[in-house]
């Protein structure tokens, strides 16, 4: 239930908010009113809390005005519920007055306590709580100042081991917001909101509107549940692959070629990116699975000298916009080859780059000094677009931390290589390395020369130029079809192609995990290098079907018996932890994965989302430090978002296979930012 908590002043304001409630917290330490205003207003039929925060009011005033509201109660049979909120730590004597008087009054007793500094411990919480019933307490509340989410996981604990009706945990604060909503999904007896943002006692509160939005059915429009899944499907592309090669081929002189292209809205973005720079992209299907890209340009160097010649001025400062849509990637892409079109035109001074949905929300890089590095400036609102980039990229040596992720490195390797002097890239810390070296393999096909004999140092050439490439495949894409063979695992089994064994996408890791867990896992591997029949690679062609198959045909089979539990590191494969909680649901025990540091700044943050949405579905989930603790078992049906991020979309609509009740989601287009054909795949 919503509860309205009232902290206007004055009687009038008092009854307008009541007036709008079924359920309301009177904060009797805020409203100023006297004992007629106080003992009227607790004759109402309405349901009331009567609360008076010491800290806010000393014991003396507070004792009062409590009294005031249990003696208007009394004078009245025909009213609502009643409840009296007392301080956990007040003195013992006036908590034990108040109790005895509001028993007789007919309250129930909520002990409420506060710390807003930080979390205790999960066990210091459990006394807490056992400590509250014992002094007369039927509901305990718990508020704390959770600024992580492993905090936060401390609170909703709670739940697992309490009677829900009798426990409302929650954290106050932005960080910690989404443990209200999530508190009263998994059976706190009410939710704290304020009528409007202007009347909010504390701070996190959702308004009424928002909260009646975010419990109402009508906010989840989509049904999940899927009867299975279709036992054979040709994997997307992969768009981290095709990303780096659209820009790669935009940046080569002549004519390329890129098959087993299939179109979601992080490429289109880089599609439409180059046109606005002047390549010319044409998209037409071929034999090769989906469609073949035919990029033709005039080469960084044309594009930067026709982007002199054009008329675009704003106070006399010449500029170029790139939009990169609502890829992060992109975005770290073109950041320092930014550099190069002010650097060759001699006639732009900034190039803005900007972006669309969640992306403007995101945190691209805390710091800019690796751009500094390289002759560039980038001016950004704390780190979030626009970025407007200014000066001219250089070749040189420097130290690079990798604690972020990989893409401002790809993006730095993708452009200093176009440089005049030559550059060395020391790294620490490095993450996500394989798609580091996915960038190195891209850029090798279009005749880009990075070597790393050591892991942690890039020697980069300057002066080189990249080459159009005839034919290229696109690699079909582990990340979306990792979702898709935990599908199949723990449901009938699935059979994928067009997948490249021993790639360097992290995310082929799955079938370790999947072979790890019991799945039977089947590999058909096919020519990898090319021999053309005019358009079409015969070489390809599978003798059983005649169908053409890029990379491999892989076979997953579940266990007859139940899949184990596992433990994965998932520091370097951040994308692969949604479809690695959907596995763990449904396997035995206790399965540990590590990476949590690594989800905080995507589409969402995706340790919040994760936990919250399969929490509301019942699912036991903690988090230890760098690690999430997932416990296998059934789950029940319910509202949840996808937070309009495409991972966890399609994390619940896998999980709902096994799910007997409805699940309904609020919303998945998000799904097309990756794999528009993702739900087809499910019958």
């Amino acid at each position: 239930m919503i509860c309205i908590s009232i902290g206007t002043k004055g009687a009038a304001a008092v009854n307008e908010a009541l007036s709008k409630a079924h359920l309301a917290e009177i904060r009797l330490d805020l409203t100023q009113l006297n004992r007629e205003e106080t003992a009227a207003l607790f004759r109402s039929k309405k349901d009331l809390i009567a609360t008076c925060r010491v800290y806010e009011m000393p014991y003396p005033e507070s004792r009062k005005m409590l009294l005031w509201a249990i003696l208007g109660s009394r004078t009245r049979k025909s009213k609502g519920k009643r409840y009296i909120d007392l301080d956990y730590d007040s003195p013992e004597d006036y908590r034990n007055e108040l109790i005895t008087a509001a028993r007789k009054g007919g309250f129930k007793i909520i002990l409420s306590y506060h710390n807003f500094n930080n979390t205790e411990s999960y066990e210091r919480l459990c006394e807490i709580y056992e400590n509250s019933r014992e002094r007369g307490a039927d509901i305990v509340k718990l508020v704390t100042n959770a600024k992580t989410i492993q905090e936060c996981s401390r609170l909703i604990r709670l739940y697992k081991q309490y009677p829900k009706d009798s426990l409302v945990a929650f954290s106050i604060g932005d960080e910690g917001k989404f443990t209200r909503l999530l508190s009263h999904s998994i059976g706190a007896p009410f939710i704290y909101c304020a009528l409007d943002e202007e009347s909010r006692t504390a701070p996190g509160q959702f308004t009424v509107a928002e909260a009646e939005r975010l419990t109402s059915k009508k906010f989840y429009p989509h049904n999940v549940n899927r009867k299975g899944v279709i036992k054979k499907i040709t994997a997307p592309a992969s768009k981290s692959h095709a990303q780096r090669a659209i820009l790669s081929a935009a940046w080569a002189k002549g004519k390329s070629s890129l098959y087993a292209y299939t179109p979601c809205a992080d490429t289109e973005a880089a599609i439409e990116l180059v046109r606005s720079l002047g390549v010319k992209v044409k998209s037409e299907k071929c034999k090769l699975p989906k469609f073949r890209l035919e990029i033709t340009s005039p080469g960084i160097e044309e594009i930067s000298k026709r982007l002199a010649k054009e008329e675009i001025f704003s106070k006399n400062i010449k500029k170029v916009e790139l939009n990169v849509g609502e890829s992060g990637l992109l975005c770290r892409l073109m950041l320092p080859t930014a550099g190069h079109l002010p650097g060759k035109s001699k006639g732009v001074d900034e190039v803005t780059i900007t972006g669309e949905g969640s992306l403007k929300k995101r945190e691209l890089f805390s710091t800019d000094e690796p751009l500094k590095n390289i002759g560039l400036n980038v001016a950004t609102t704390e780190g979030k677009l626009p970025a407007v980039v200014s000066g001219s990229i250089k070749g040189s040596s420097f130290n690079m931390s990798g604690k972020g992720g990989s893409q401002l490195l790809s993006g730095m390797l993708m452009a200093l290589p176009m440089c005049e002097k030559s550059s060395v890239i020391t790294l620490s810390e490095p993450t996500s390395t394989p798609y580091i070296e996915l960038t190195v393999k891209t850029i090798k096909e279009f005749g880009v020369i990075v070597t790393n004999e050591d892991p942690r140092e890039f020697k980069i050439p300057g002066r080189q130029k990249y080459k159009s490439k005839a034919f290229l495949p696109i690699e079909g894409d582990w990340s979306g079809a990792s979702m898709l063979m935990v599908a199949g695992a723990i449901s009938s089994g699935i059979t994928i192609t067009n997948l490249p064994i021993n790639s360097k996408q992290a995310d082929e890791k799955i079938l370790d995990v999947l072979r790890g867990c019991g799945a039977e896992v089947k590999i058909t591997e096919y020519p990898k290098y090319l021999v053309m029949c005019g358009d079409v690679p015969c070489a390809l062609k599978d003798d059983n079907t005649k169908e053409i198959i890029l990379g491999s045909k892989i076979e997953i089979f579940p266990p007859k018996g139940n899949l184990m539990s596992f433990e994965f590191d998932a520091t370097n494969s951040p994308d692969l932890f949604p479809t690695l909680v959907v596995l763990a649901l449904n396997c035995s025990g206790i399965s540990r994965i590590k990476g949590v540091g690594r989800l905080s700044n995507k589409e969402s943050n995706r340790a919040e989302s994760l936990f919250c949405e399969f929490t509301r579905l019942g699912a036991h989930i903690d988090i230890d430090g760098d690690s999430m603790i997932v416990e296998g078992g059934e789950l029940h049906g319910g509202l949840c978002s996808s937070y309009k991020d495409h991972r966890i979309a399609m994390s619940l609509i896998t999980a709902s296979l096994n799910i007997k009740d409805k699940v309904y989601v609020d919303d998945l287009n998000c799904i097309s930012k990756s794999f528009p054909d993702f739900i087809k795949n499910f019958k």
